[in-house]
């Protein structure tokens, strides 16, 4: 589907000129020379991206400007303004319009400026998605236990203040979806909830992530792109596992936590995003501060508030809670909505120590809902209840050569850390003291 563009200008000759331009380019364009004749077309052609001059014949641009905003908040707007209004274009931009272009207009100029926006409104369409997403999920947090409960209301305080907040906690405690708790919570619930994964990334690609490049930055950079920290402008900023990123980006973040300023990649401008900080990481970030790995200033000043979640096994009384909500979930996802769990199973399910914690506990659920062939769970579908600690020992010491007793033990012991990294090969090597390199020859060499 093209993008709707409606000009609205009684310069009718520059209405046209720029028309034609913006068809060739494949844009749906329509032309309005009075604001009247704007209001009626809105009805039926619902632009995408407004070009509005302030001054018409028959009223004032910013009237129908403050109108479109109230009609229709995800119309963007930009402002054609002569050099004797300029003062009025950034007016106009403090009550909503995106920016404001100077007539004559620059025909690349114009199409570039198009071509930024809508990049920018599809990411924040996608972004908004994923909010809704992570709304829906973030019950997943939620626990009847006292230590929940007072996480939960330190949350809340942290929610009203602006502070850097640090939240620790093991693989697969929630960690992301408490961040989003604060957020909902939070002043800044209407702006964008962004995060950021740095642990999948090189040091160029994640500085490209989070702070955007310009064209031409590096190999790929085919055109501008907007980092995260400019996407969450008046919202929220997630660093999940913020112990994996390197020095040198480590000094840029600092600056940019200090200050909210940033450079993209390849750029020399220096640009503002006001962005509030939610870190988290998995690793003890003192004691990396005393390995140096992570810097202490840096530390300082991620650590101004620090969140602890306690690991499942820490907090069964959370376990039923959760196992209802999964069993709930996963009914309505897999067209089993009448399956149950008993009481007795339950009981049992809490007594398992669940390493991998709420991940793990959530994977589980889905996989024996998969399988499942009744309308009532059972033991037989959960795996950890089909080994027994005597077959667990046989398994270990069955008489076999000392190779492929050890290749068994690689084989199951790296699989079980993949797993509970969500498959994260440059986080097991960590965890094992080995190149992700070499990890990834050995997982191939085991799986032959």
């Amino acid at each position: 589907m093209r993008i709707k563009i409606l000009i609205v200008d009684d310069d009718i000759a520059l209405s046209q000129e720029i028309s034609k331009f913006l068809k060739k380019h494949h844009y749906d364009v329509q032309t309005a020379s009075l604001l009247q004749e704007a209001d009626e077309k809105l009805g039926n052609f619902t632009p995408e991206i407004i070009l509005l001059d302030l001054k018409l014949p028959d009223g004032s641009g910013m009237d129908f400007l403050n109108k479109v905003r109230n009609k229709s908040p995800e119309t963007m707007i930009l402002i054609l303004s002569g050099y004797g209004t300029i003062s009025l274009a950034v007016d106009a931009i403090k009550n909503g319009a995106l920016n404001f272009l100077t007539k004559p207009v620059d025909p690349d100029y114009l199409l570039i400026t198009l071509e930024k926006i809508i990049v920018q409104k599809q990411l924040h369409q996608r972004l908004i998605v994923q909010d809704l997403e992570i709304a829906d999920r973030r019950k997943m947090v939620m626990g009847n236990s006292k230590k929940m409960k007072a996480l939960l209301e330190n949350c809340k305080t942290a929610a009203a203040l602006n502070t850097t907040i640090l939240i620790i906690g093991e693989t697969g405690t929630g960690k992301q979806l408490l961040a989003h708790y604060i957020h909902q919570n939070s002043k800044r619930t209407h702006h964008p909830f962004v995060y950021v994964n740095c642990t999948n990334l090189s040091e160029q690609l994640l500085e490209s992530d989070l702070f955007g490049h310009e064209k031409g930055a590096f190999t790929g950079a085919y055109r501008q792109k907007l980092g995260r920290a400019e996407l969450a402008q008046k919202g929220t900023l997630f660093l999940d596992e913020i112990g994996e990123i390197s020095p040198n980006l480590q000094s840029k973040l600092l600056h940019f936590i200090e200050y909210g300023e940033f450079q993209r990649l390849g750029g020399n401008q220096s640009l503002h995003s006001d962005a509030r900080i939610i870190c988290a990481s998995n690793r003890d970030l003192q004691d990396e501060v005393k390995k140096g790995h992570f810097r202490e200033d840096l530390f300082y000043r991620v650590n101004v508030i620090n969140l602890t979640i306690s690991p499942l096994r820490e907090r069964k009384e959370d376990i039923p809670v959760l196992i209802q909500y999964f069993v709930s979930k996963f009914g309505q996802e897999l067209g089993k909505p009448h399956c149950q769990i008993s009481d007795e199973l339950v009981h049992k399910l809490c007594q398992y120590n669940w390493p991998g914690n709420v991940r793990e506990l959530q994977n589980s659920i889905e996989r024996a809902m998969v399988f499942c062939k009744t309308q009532k769970l059972t033991e037989d579908d959960f795996q950890f209840f089909n080994i027994s600690p005597v077959q667990q020992t046989q398994k270990i010491f069955k008489p076999q050569s000392l190779k492929k007793a050890i290749d068994e033990f690689k084989k199951e012991y790296i699989g079980k850390l993949l797993e509970e990294n969500g498959g994260n090969q440059t986080k097991v090597a960590k965890i094992l003291e080995i190149q992700r390199t070499y990890l990834n020859r050995l997982v191939k060499e085991l799986e032959e």
